[in-house]
């Protein structure tokens, strides 16, 4: 390969680089101040670039925001694909995609990076599609480990997409609740309130 052919992919590893680490600043400084209070000149710093490479890379902070719950998202589906691969048992899978789902404490960041999303989903086409889309896969997924233990005879339901739905609103309302710091409420409760909710629904 040429000189100059060897120099585009190094330049374009360099640029996914910035990238990456101007979205990493981006989902922590959302997590900590909220989209409203982000400054380019914040997430240069946090980065340890220029004020002008976010610019050039990002040209709002919607598209920070956009990036930053989708890297989160695709970590989470990857992480927890690969952790419930390992797990055979039906009811022991659903208790592990609930663990890594719901919010593990107050101002949790994932989640509140999650409220970032929804408020401004209400205002954005852009931003609501994208939140449709990973909703989707989340469920998608909780959808399947319902339908391998209905494969297995541990699990019953007429509707495994159904059932999926709601334990997702289960997992989300008692999560909603966990980050915002409901007094007397734990990530133990909350694991242990889905899983009845699970088992209300799954169990006849």
């Amino acid at each position: 390969m040429t000189e100059n052919g060897a120099a585009v992919p190094k330049r374009q590893e360099r640029g996914a680089a910035r990238e990456q680490q101007i979205v990493s600043a981006a989902a922590e400084l959302i997590a900590e101040r909220g989209l409203a209070n982000l400054r380019v000149a914040d997430v240069a710093e946090r980065a340890g670039l220029g004020a002008g490479h976010v610019s050039y890379y990002f040209r709002s902070k919607t598209l920070l925001l956009m990036r930053a719950i989708q890297q989160s998202e695709d970590a989470f589906i990857d992480q927890t694909e690969a952790t419930l691969a390992r797990i055979r048992d039906p009811w022991k899978r659903l208790a592990k995609f609930i663990e890594l789902s719901a919010a593990n404490g107050p101002r949790d960041p994932g989640w509140v990076l999650w409220f970032e999303v929804w408020s401004n989903a209400a205002q954005s086409d852009e931003v609501a599609r994208l939140h449709e889309e990973l909703d989707a896969r989340s469920c998608a997924l909780l959808a399947d480990i319902i339908r391998h233990g209905c494969d297995q005879g541990v699990f019953t339901t007429d509707d495994p997409t159904q059932a999926a739905i709601v334990l997702a609103a289960t997992i989300d309302g008692l999560s909603i609740q966990l980050t915002l710091g409901k007094a007397g409420l734990t990530a133990r409760q909350v694991n242990r309130l889905c899983l009845d909710t699970a088992r209300t629904l799954l169990t006849h």
